[in-house]
């Protein structure tokens, strides 16, 4: 499954939107992950102690599943990435979907190094 394909999936880019709008006041998360030859959401909970402005995902979640995107939204700034952000999705080696609740966008931050 090419990563490129969330995008353009539009069903799951609602069921993120509306996964995010349920909670406004703090940030949530989540795995896309491959199931099945599809991708599919898996909302986390967010243990971060200030889920305010930060997230964090059990790791044991990402040994469970095939990861394509690691998921999480913005709360009252644009989706794009922190320098957390991109520090995070480079040693993980896995792209990051974001998306701003305040600007209803979605972005992808993906290291492309050669």
């Amino acid at each position: 499954m090419e990563q490129k394909d969330i995008l353009f999936n539009k069903e799951l880019l609602n069921i993120i939107r509306k996964y995010s709008e349920a909670s406004r006041q703090q940030e949530t998360c989540g795995l896309v992950i491959e199931a099945e030859n599809n991708c599919e959401f898996l909302a986390c909970q967010n243990l971060s102690e200030n889920p305010c402005h930060h997230f964090k995902i059990d790791p044991k979640i990402f040994i469970e599943n095939k990861v394509l995107y690691v998921y999480h939204s913005h709360v009252n700034c644009s989706a794009n990435p922190s320098n957390m952000d991109m520090l995070y999705s480079n040693e993980l080696c896995i792209p990051f979907l974001i998306y701003s609740i305040r600007d209803d966008e979605f972005k992808i931050y993906k290291n492309i190094s050669v």
